[in-house]
């Protein structure tokens, strides 16, 4: 009994030791840092702890994915909508980064730096014309 504990504790400080030295890479830590701010800047705190609507019924077969005139209350729909858009604008900044990766290749540079440059603005633009129609509702 006392060989088995005392290889239990070896066992345990060997993993403690593996684990203190474990460095997760940074593209890892970079993904988990993005996907969080997504999280946190596209509202879903505020989803799991007020659990929204889903979507908004308005009447005649149509549906709002967002509450009209009212910027401080959201719908899921809305929320995770807000969320995929700055997905899109993040991947939009990252390609812009990609490309100065290939300086020797000048068509790739040229490519990745236009195609990040358009996400991004995509996004932006998505944005902010959900935010007008929120508060301009017609």
């Amino acid at each position: 009994m006392k060989r088995r504990f005392s290889s239990t504790s070896f066992s345990l400080q060997k993993a403690s030791l593996r684990l203190a030295k474990y460095r997760p890479s940074p593209f890892l830590v970079a993904a988990a840092v993005m996907g969080a701010s997504i999280f946190l800047l596209g509202g879903g705190i505020y989803d799991i702890f007020m659990e929204p609507l889903t979507i908004l019924p308005i009447g005649g077969g149509r549906f709002l994915s967002y509450v009209p005139y009212r910027i401080h209350e959201q719908l899921l729909m809305g929320s995770i909508g807000v969320m995929i858009l700055y997905s899109l604008g993040a991947v939009g900044l990252l390609l812009i980064y990609q490309s100065t990766r290939y300086i020797r290749k000048p068509q790739q540079v040229s490519l990745l730096s236009k195609v990040g440059v358009a996400l991004f603005l995509i996004s932006f633009v998505a944005v902010e014309s959900l935010l007008y129609w929120i508060l301009h509702f017609q």
